[in-house]
């Protein structure tokens, strides 16, 4: 003989629901459950922000870098081009769009370069590359045309410009191919983890390009 299992409505005989259907209506998530699961949703939520964060700073350091490289690199190469490419080629100072030479007898250091395409040292035809310490930038003056332009930023030394020997020996007088020593200290701002001792220049990164190129032998 086989038995055949009852199965309980859900509802009872005067159209109201049984016991079982209002357990299983009134079944939902505990205050405890709520709290977890907030707890975890913000730990997830927390994390993804401060990744986000950290690739914004890291974004940040990686462009500061690359732009000071990459302007003192342009700027390298265009002296370095110029200096190659020249007839004659003096160090000196430059102010108020005056380039002085420096006198013999005196080691040749100073903020500007002139370099002349010709022979000819009292042509107009000249290129001049200078430091201005009150913008701490690098510029580039032709007097034919006159034109004046911006070649780098964040230039720290003055002198950076040096006259020397093959060997590294800074001149005190004129060489006719002398070997030019170019060198460039940056300072960049960069996003600041912290300030340590409230100092704001340990926000600062620093750099060093340094190169040197001679004229080449004239013809």
């Amino acid at each position: 003989m086989k038995l055949l299992r009852t199965i309980k409505p859900p509802f009872r005989c005067d159209g109201q629901p049984s016991s079982r259907s209002r357990r299983r209506a009134a079944a939902g998530f505990t205050l405890a459950e709520i709290m977890i699961a907030l707890t975890v949703f913000l730990f997830v939520i927390g994390g993804m922000v401060c990744i986000q964060i950290f690739g914004l700073r890291v974004q940040t350091l990686a462009q500061s870098k690359l732009l000071v490289t990459t302007y003192g690199r342009q700027t390298l190469n265009a002296m370095r081009d110029q200096i190659r490419a020249s007839q004659q080629v003096y160090v000196g100072t430059f102010t108020n769009s005056t380039f002085t030479q420096v006198a013999t007898g005196l080691p040749q250091i100073g903020n500007a370069l002139q370099i002349f395409t010709t022979t000819n040292s009292s042509s107009t035809n000249f290129v001049v590359f200078y430091d201005d310490p009150s913008t701490n930038e690098i510029f580039c003056y032709t007097n034919t045309p006159a034109n004046l332009g911006v070649m780098a930023q964040y230039q720290t030394n003055y002198y950076c410009f040096q006259a020397e020997d093959y060997e590294g020996t800074v001149l005190t007088n004129y060489n006719n191919n002398p070997v030019i020593d170019v060198i460039m200290n940056f300072s960049q701002w960069e996003y600041p983890i912290g300030y340590a001792g409230g100092t704001p220049g340990n926000a600062n990164d620093y750099y060093f390009l340094r190169t040197r190129a001679s004229p080449r032998c004239n013809q």
